[in-house]
């Protein structure tokens, strides 16, 4: 998969395009009906499947509008986004040119650079400040070459899946609804950073990550699946986010404390899958009795895991 930051620097020119359109936040199972749409239709073709989002969300750039926390980073996005199979992804610079494109520029745009068909939700809107509709789309494609393919919404129960949707219920700590909306576990993308070794004197060493501007669930202790870069192996742990009232009172963190597990990682990339919230976050009145919290939650954790082996 080819990742770029701009669709000037797209080089292909061998191959019809079919292009996925969309923010894209959360690659839910709306957002991946789309995305497979124009992977199995440009595989069909003999051509190249397109993910087309954006280095920011579009309501950044609306008058009135507040951008929201994103659900994924760049860096996790292109990881589920890899795992879909797709040829190209551009992350457009979303700035105040590109942002003040009409909807007919913007369909020309594509168009220079083959698009063939397109791909979007529903709701989808383009244009500055969002003028045009899908009908719109699929009208104007009509005049340009281009066909416009609008998915259905995907619903679970009687509620249309969102991005919007799993960023409430993310912040109500709703996991298991998040993982079926999602389709895989809420997850953090991160590179081990030095911390202040508070864990490791406590005895229970963690990997701690650099926080990014993003959405993450209630602060508390979760149970956790961590994956490390050079590891085949995938290793349990114990996740807290939060503030760590009792030793750093006020520090955001995510710290990892990864079970049977003592190599040296800094530097490295882990994955951090969130499957189960072990309990709310704590001030504890000293340090003994926080250390006797954390043998706790990994004593927990640990009976879970025994508890739901398949």
């Amino acid at each position: 998969m080819k990742i770029i930051d701009d669709i000037f620097q797209l080089k292909e020119k061998n191959h019809d395009l079919c292009v996925a359109i969309g923010a894209f936040d959360g690659i839910h199972e709306g957002h991946k009906n789309v995305i497979k749409g124009a992977i199995k239709r440009a595989k069909k073709i003999g051509g190249k499947s397109v993910v087309f989002t954006f280095d920011k969300h579009p309501k950044s750039f609306m008058p009135q509008k507040t951008a929201p926390k994103l659900i994924n980073s760049k860096e996790e996005k292109v990881h589920l986004l890899e795992k879909l199979g797709v040829d190209y992804v551009i992350f457009q610079k979303f700035d105040q040119n590109f942002s003040a494109l009409t909807p007919l520029e913007f369909l020309n745009l594509l168009k220079i650079f083959r698009t063939r068909e397109i791909f979007v939700g529903f709701n989808f809107r383009f244009g500055a400040g969002g003028a045009a509709t899908v009908d719109d789309m699929i009208k104007m494609g009509k005049t340009c070459g281009i066909e416009v393919n609008k998915a259905n919404p995907v619903t679970s129960g009687k509620k249309v899946i969102s991005s919007t949707l799993i960023r409430e219920l993310i912040t109500c700590g709703e996991l298991d609804t998040v993982k079926n909306l999602l389709g895989y576990n809420l997850f953090i993308i991160g590179n081990v950073v030095h911390g202040k070794k508070y864990g490791r004197q406590l005895g229970f060493p963690t990997a701690n990550l650099k926080l990014i501007d993003k959405i993450y669930p209630p602060f508390g202790i979760y149970g956790a699946r961590v994956q490390i870069e050079g590891y085949d192996k995938v290793y349990d742990g114990v996740v807290n986010i939060g503030r760590n009232p009792t030793l750093k009172d006020g520090e955001l963190s995510v710290e990892t404390h990864i079970l049977d597990f003592s190599d040296y990682i800094y530097g490295k990339k882990v994955i951090v899958e969130l499957i189960k919230n072990l309990r709310t976050e704590k001030k504890f009145n000293s340090i003994d009795e926080l250390k006797t919290a954390i043998a706790n939650d990994v004593l927990i954790w640990k009976d879970y895991l025994q508890s739901n082996k398949n």
